[in-house]
Formats: structure tokens, C-alpha cells, sequence
């Protein structure tokens, strides 16, 4: 029920919103006889809204077993039950047993490496970081961004911003943040078992004849570790590394290979047993950064993630596709304005929070192309993320993809609408300039919604021509 409680969060500040909206005359204004009415008014809208939001919940708990986490038609709910069902510390252990970080909750619900917190910085700025209460940890060079990211742990007095800002000169507190950590915008887990065989799940009728296009691009992509192994594979090209290699982990935490699967099968392998590869002359450079959690969801930290970057960056891709999402962080932001500086396009996932939901990162930072998710009718993925960040829409909800142990099936997300969005651009940019290739995607897109760009559809849905 601790996603039920999430939502209920949501849901009544949302109420509280939208009534705000409708109650902006200032009270000094008003007499006593309408302060009066106004009360009536504001207990008759408490009753009516805890009716309703009670009949929600209990539609609610009809499709999420206490405690089950088991997902629906959509699996969203298996993510929002599983991240809510995180403990407030989880202690991620190497196979020796020895703790190499533990996975906390921090400000807003986000969740973060515990105490631990990242700046770039400037060699003359080092020394700021040798005073009591703060441990220097590492220093990583991200030299093909040209940036260098200083991990440094805070004593428990100084673990917040406001705290460090007492101690940091103010250059350099505009660009820290926590070590924060990052997840999958795709049910993990909701395929295994929704094919048992062999079979592809996709009619015969739509099965396509030809490949998505012929062009020797290479692809760049940050996700789980994915199964090399997979028959969806085996005419495609995939170069991979485990940034978490060095950490050791026990069996319980190492890296999860079913969304990255997914996720890479859309991208330039197969969706099917007879199904073409879509991108068969493709090199895809895949980053593996997500550990495994006990509540069936992977996370990634924010340094795990800008090193992955930094090093799509040196192989050249002709644009990185991002399936995560998380929160803003000052850090992340950085490194994605320089990979957009550098030329390097970034497509992103808007994140499956729902259309109340704030926005997610890092499909809201300018400049990242933002992908939602569409059915078979053409309707909004019902958690997709809504919002300024969405640039177009894309097949995501109950598609074919390859699931890790070997088989295909279906899922649905945010997650695997965005590689459609890449593949289609990667094959135009091997012909023409990104302008001219993001404005044939708006050009080709179906205007859905309102008239023009809107925040559920973006510029419009972009047909999955493989």
C-alpha cells in the first residue's frame, strides 16, 4: 500500500492546486459573511474530495495486493510499488559482505548514495574540500567533456545544502549535488513469463519485411547491462562495459540485464523470432550502470551515469539514448550540456511519474529530445510524464521487445518509446545534419491533441516505420 500512499501524496496536492487556482481573491477582501460561506464552501470540498480520493484508493488496492508489488496491463504500478517499497537505507554489499554504499532516502523521495555528494570543480578549488566534516573520495576526470567531478562524503551535521553552503564558497555550491540515484523508465520484469515459448507475440500482419534502414551508424545507450546472448542479437553488434565491475557486488545487487535488453532489442536488435533486425548494420556502444535492488527495480548513481557519458562521448556515437529518469541535479546537468555542446544528441525517456508528476530528468534539461509513450490507438501512455520536455511520442505501451531470459514478450514504459525515437534519427543523421533530421521527425510526426506541440504528444507521433 506504500504506492497507493504515493499517489494519494500526489493526488492531494494536485487538489490543492487546482482549488488554489479557483480561490486567488485576497481573504482581507472578502466580509465576514463570504469568509463564512467560504468555510461552508472548504468543508463541502473536503468531503467530496476524501469520498472520492477513498473510492480511488480503493480501486487501487484492488490492483496492487498489499505488499504484492505485482505489476498491471502497464507494470507502472509494479515500479511505483517497488521504489515505495525500498527501505529508507539499503546497504548494497560486495560478495565479501563488506558495505560499498548504501542507497538512502533524501530530500522530496528521491533516493541518493548516503551522504555522499558531487561537484565539479577546478584545481585551484581543491583545497576548499580539506576541512573537518568533509572526506574527499575520489576525483574523476570526464576528459572528453573536459570536466572534473570531485565524490566527497559529508559528516551527518553537514548533509544538506544548506549546511555545506556554511562552508563552501558560493561558486561552488552552484554546482554540487547529492550523488543522487536514477531508474528505468520501463516495468522490469513485466515480459518474463508473458511468452512461454518461443512465439512472437506480434500478428503476423506487422511483422516487418525490411530493416529499419542499412546505414553503419553507431548508437550510443546508457541502461542496465544487456544479454549479449540473446538470439535478438545475433546479427547485431553490441559493445558493452560494466562500470560497476570494480564494486564487486554480491549476487543480490549486480547488474540486471531485463531493461537494458528491452530497451536494446528496440534500438537495433529484434522484437520477435521472425522479425527483422532493425538495425543490422548498426554498432550499439551500451553503457551498463544500474545495480540490482531488492524490490525488483535497478538503480543507477549519478557518477556511475556521467562516466558512462563521458565515455560515449570518446566512442564517437552519433547520439546517446537515455532510458532512466530522476531528479534535477546540478551535475547531471552540466554534463548534459556539454555532450549537446560537443554535438552529441540526447534522447531521454519523459519518465512514467504520470501526468501530475513533476518534471524528470534528464528529458527535462533544454535541448534533450523527450519521448512518451503511445498504445495501439494512438492514446497517452496513462503514466506517462507530461509536460514542456515532451518533443514527440512513439509505440511504448504493450510492444514486443526481447526479454532477458532468451524469450520475447511485451512491456510498456516511457523506456521503449524513446530508442524508436533514436534509431529513426540515427539513420537520418547518417545522410544529413541533426537540424535537418529533427526537422524531418516534426515534419513526418502526427499531429495528436491539441493543434501543434502540446504537452502529452509533443510535436506528435513519430510511426515506428520498422
Amino acid at each position: 500500500m506504500k504506492a497507493n500512499r504515493l499517489r494519494f501524496h500526489r493526488f492531494q496536492r494536485t487538489l490543492v492546486y487546482l482549488f488554489g487556482l479557483g480561490l486567488s481573491a485576497p481573504l482581507s477582501a472578502l466580509d465576514p459573511g463570504s469568509l463564512n460561506a467560504l468555510d461552508q464552501l472548504d468543508r463541502q470540498v473536503e468531503r467530496t474530495v476524501s469520498r472520492q480520493i477513498e473510492r480511488q484508493l480503493e480501486e487501487m488496492a484492488k490492483r496492487v495486493p498489499d505488499g504484492a508489488g505485482e505489476p498491471d496491463s502497464s507494470g507502472a504500478l509494479s515500479s511505483l510499488a517497488s521504489a515505495a517499497n525500498l527501505p529508507a537505507r539499503l546497504s548494497i554489499r560486495s560478495a565479501s559482505g563488506r558495505e560499498v554504499f548504501a542507497d538512502v532516502e533524501v530530500e522530496d523521495g528521491w533516493r541518493a548514495v548516503e551522504r555522499q555528494w558531487l561537484v565539479t570543480v577546478e584545481a585551484d578549488e581543491l583545497h576548499h574540500f580539506k576541512q573537518p566534516g568533509i572526506t574527499v573520495l575520489e576525483q574523476t576526470s570526464l576528459d572528453e567533456l573536459g570536466l572534473t567531478v570531485l565524490r566527497f562524503q559529508a559528516s551527518q551535521n553537514l548533509d544538506s545544502r544548506e549546511q555545506l553552503q556554511r562552508r563552501l564558497p558560493q561558486a561552488l555550491v552552484e554546482r554540487l549535488d547529492r550523488n543522487h540515484i536514477y531508474q528505468p523508465e520501463a516495468a522490469s520484469g513485466v515480459a518474463r513469463g508473458s511468452t512461454t515459448d518461443t512465439q512472437d507475440p506480434q500478428p503476423s500482419a506487422t511483422v516487418p519485411v525490411a530493416p529499419l534502414c542499412a546505414a553503419p551508424v553507431t548508437i550510443g545507450m546508457v541502461d542496465t547491462a544487456i544479454n549479449t546472448e540473446h538470439p535478438a542479437f545475433a546479427e547485431t553488434t553490441v559493445r558493452q562495459r560494466d562500470f560497476l565491475a570494480d564494486l564487486e557486488l554480491s549476487e543480490a545487487f549486480r547488474p540486471p540485464t531485463d531493461h537494458g535488453t528491452a530497451v536494446a532489442s528496440r534500438l537495433s536488435g529484434r522484437t520477435g523470432t521472425t522479425a527483422a533486425t532493425r538495425l543490422p548494420a548498426a554498432t550499439l556502444v551500451s553503457a551498463s550502470v544500474f545495480f540490482d535492488r531488492q524490490a525488483s527495480i535497478a538503480g543507477a548513481t549519478l557518477l556511475h551515469l556521467v562516466e558512462a557519458l563521458d565515455w560515449l562521448q570518446a566512442s564517437e556515437v552519433a547520439l546517446i539514448n537515455i532510458s532512466m529518469a530522476g531528479p534535477d541535479n546540478r551535475v547531471l546537468a552540466t554534463v548534459i550540456r556539454r555532450l549537446l555542446v560537443r554535438g552529441t544528441p540526447v534522447v531521454a525517456a519523459v519518465g512514467n511519474g504520470g501526468p501530475a508528476s513533476p518534471m524528470l530528468y534528464p528529458a527535462g534539461y533544454p535541448g534533450v529530445i523527450g519521448v512518451t509513450a503511445v498504445d495501439q490507438d494512438r492514446k497517452i501512455y496513462r503514466w506517462a510524464n507530461q509536460g514542456q520536455q515532451v518533443d514527440f511520442a512513439a509505440a511504448g505501451v504493450d510492444v514486443a521487445v526481447a526479454v532477458t531470459d532468451g524469450q520475447y514478450g511485451t512491456q510498456s514504459g516511457t523506456s521503449l518509446a524513446a530508442p524508436v525515437i533514436s534509431g529513426q534519427l540515427a539513420c537520418a543523421l547518417a545522410d544529413t545534419s541533426f537540424e535537418q533530421a529533427l526537422t524531418g521527425l516534426k515534419q513526418h510526426g502526427i499531429d495528436l491533441g491539441d493543434s501543434g506541440r502540446d504537452p502529452v504528444y509533443g510535436y506528435g507521433l513519430v510511426r515506428d516505420s520498422y
